[in-house]
């Protein structure tokens, strides 16, 4: 569904992506960890096309998409949807429109249709009857999953998670990740999530790659992963401050 090949990004001097390569398999759950500020939401926003590599390619389902107009990267982007972290809703808009927006923003469908797609998408995720309320009324939580159903209102062939569970208590993160679990089979999709949680990693991957140092060092099973060799992902998912990473 999604290859990456030779993706680069700098930063001024600093080279975050260096001639990364990942592929994500049609129907996965795919789970990418690493240390805060390894680049892992920057490798998320080119997946999206809202950040462009400065070189390499990302190919979706077949297409290039940066071989694409402006025009035609929004219509491709109706295949995608993105739970920002932190939820990303707009303040000024309630429940309703937020889920709503790309719908409202990118298509000719009537209002009272996309309302009804807004309460389906709420439904899904366990909000009934908040469609009108503000997102200064809801809780961390509950703003997460508001986030997951603007993802999904637009029915996409792919989900992308960005550090999902950031901000939650661990059961408040526990109830995502079981949330993000559910919808995964629910709606047959493909899903790739970056995070530094390895509870929430082993909990709804089917596949785990560490990106490490610009570049993806492994990739394995979740248990795979546990039963690693890589000292480098070994001191990782140990948490220990010992070991080849030092900064």
């Amino acid at each position: 569904m999604i290859q990456i090949k030779g993706l680069h990004k700098w930063f001024g001097a600093n080279h975050v992506l260096r001639g990364l390569d990942l592929e994500v398999k049609t129907g996965e759950a795919l789970v990418v960890i690493g240390r805060s500020g390894c680049g892992k939401s920057v490798l998320l926003k080119n997946i999206m096309g809202i950040m462009e590599p400065d070189e390499g390619t990302v190919i979706i389902d077949g297409v290039d998409i940066f071989s694409l107009s402006s025009r035609e990267l929004d219509e491709f982007r109706l295949k995608l949807g993105m739970l920002f972290q932190g939820a990303a809703l707009f303040d000024s808009l309630n429940v309703r429109e937020n889920v709503g927006f790309s719908l409202y923003e990118h298509t000719q469908l009537p209002p009272h249709v996309i309302s009804e797609k807004a309460k389906e998408k709420l439904a899904l995720v366990g909000l009934k009857g908040i469609e009108e309320q503000m997102p200064s009324e809801l809780s961390g939580g509950m703003k997460k999953r508001v986030g997951l159903a603007r993802a999904i209102c637009n029915e996409p062939n792919i989900i992308l998670y960005d550090e999902p569970t950031t901000g939650l208590d661990p059961i408040m993160a526990d109830g995502i990740n079981e949330l993000i679990a559910q919808m995964h089979k629910k709606l047959q999709v493909t899903s790739v999530t970056v995070t530094h949680d390895l509870k929430s990693a082993y909990k709804i991957a089917d596949r785990i790659a560490m990106l490490y140092e610009g570049k993806i060092i492994g990739l394995g099973t979740p248990e795979e992963i546990k039963n690693t060799g890589d000292p480098i992902i070994r001191q990782f998912i140990t948490g220990s401050a010992v070991g080849p990473i030092t900064e």
